[in-house]
């Protein structure tokens, strides 16, 4: 290798190599009761995450964290509270303590900080808030009891978002993602053209809430907490119904870049995690696998040369891609030549981590990954989230995660 393993410098960061671990959402944080807050991480978080910290990688993207109750998208998914805020201290450090014993180096923490809008399901089953009402997003879920949320709410999202913000810094996090990707409620305000009111319409109302959610946490942040985000580089529906797309069904880059230099100029932004598409509706569009409705190589294909794009129109900007668990035994050396074409700075992985949180170091060690352990692109991590239940890799991690499958996929 030669890019993958070289050190990076973004801000006051000196990154040993350009490995980032993608904030992929176990489902497993605690529910609440009488000894535990609803949202803090609970025993399959710990245990995930500890295997995460034994990788060498020098990123960990922490999965979507909620800003607030309302906004989860499932009964476990981890929420920040000054409840539950002591448990994500408590994790961080082990988890540094376990890095510098087994690697000796200590990761960059990110907390993904969210809002899951119109897939929302804080008590298991949908209350959907969304920006306006899609025909497209909302096929075969037209009787959900959609709320439009009002100007009002979106404010006080605002101060949600810098509220977790704080207890992320507090908690030890090194940096904050306001998450604006995959059909969540900041991205699906980027596609809100007939929305009435200052957040919907033109290009500065679409964009305004979250430029004011990722202001509000520069405001709390200090200095040493990097502000970041994962951002959405298209929808995949075309124009009215989604952004990014012209109505001729082609790709159009040309927002995503007017935010991306917003991002630099007016945010100080140096690190952006680049995705695209809703999963929830086009699966194969974000993680290229097998047995859906395209070859897994026509979706690397297509995330390889929207990066491409990006990367080389903000060469000072360290673009983070996605989609690489796709190629099995070869992820790691697929990720070294998307990296010298100069399609990314940084590769991030996230199915693959489910499969196998040690490929990293060992390929370091022996330069190749065991086949025995990596990611077979089948998508069974995704059912057993969709199920409700705990997500992880049935497959390489069977002990664990096997028992799941079988009760909440087969059954």
């Amino acid at each position: 290798m030669n890019l993958l393993d070289k050190p990076l410098q973004i801000g006051s960061w000196n990154l040993p190599n350009r490995v980032v671990f993608q904030p992929m959402e176990g489902c497993d944080a605690m529910t609440g009761g009488a000894a535990t807050a609803a949202g803090a991480p609970g025993e399959l978080t710990w245990r995930r995450y500890l295997r995460f910290a034994e990788s060498g990688t020098a990123m960990i993207w922490f999965e979507a964290v909620s800003v607030c109750e309302e906004g989860r998208a499932n009964p476990r998914q981890h929420f920040l509270t000054a409840e539950t805020m002591n448990g994500f201290k408590i994790l961080l450090e082990e988890m540094r303590d376990r890095a510098l014993a087994e690697t000796g180096q200590v990761p960059k923490i990110i907390a993904q900080l969210t809002h899951s809008g119109r897939f929302a399901k804080p008590k298991g089953t949908p209350e959907p808030l969304v920006a306006y009402r899609n025909p497209v997003w909302e096929r075969d879920r037209e009787d959900q009891p959609y709320h439009i949320v009002t100007d009002d709410y979106c404010k006080q999202m605002v101060s949600d978002y810098a509220k977790a913000a704080e207890l992320a810094a507090q908690a030890g996090f090194d940096g904050v993602d306001i998450k604006c990707c995959h059909g969540y409620l900041l991205n699906e305000f980027l596609s809100a053209y007939e929305r009435p009111g200052c957040y919907g319409g033109s290009f500065e109302n679409r964009t305004r809430l979250f430029f004011e959610c990722l202001e509000a946490a520069r405001q709390v942040l200090p200095a040493s907490v990097l502000l970041t985000t994962r951002l959405n580089a298209c929808d995949g529906f075309p124009y009215p119904h989604g952004y990014g797309v012209s109505p001729q069904r082609e790709f159009d880059l040309s927002e995503c870049k007017e935010i991306l230099r917003i991002l630099q100029v007016r945010f100080g932004v140096e690190l952006v995690n680049m995705t695209l598409g809703n999963p929830y509706l086009i699966p194969h569009i974000n993680r290229p696998a097998k047995g859906l409705i395209e070859p897994g190589e026509v979706g690397m294909a297509r995330i390889r040369s929207l990066m491409k794009d990006l990367q080389a129109t903000f060469p000072e900007l360290a673009l983070v891609a996605s989609g690489l668990s796709y190629p099995g035994v070869d992820a790691v050396t697929y990720a070294e030549v998307l990296l010298e074409e100069g399609a990314a700075t940084m590769a991030g992985f996230g199915r693959l981590t489910f499969s196998y949180p040690r490929f990293y170091w060992d390929f370091l060690e022996t330069g190749r990954l065991d086949k025995k352990k990596v990611c077979l692109a089948c998508g069974k991590c995704t059912l057993l989230m969709r199920a409700g239940t705990v997500a992880g890799c049935p497959v390489r991690d069977a002990e664990t995660y096997m028992p799941y499958y079988k009760k909440y996929v087969l059954s």
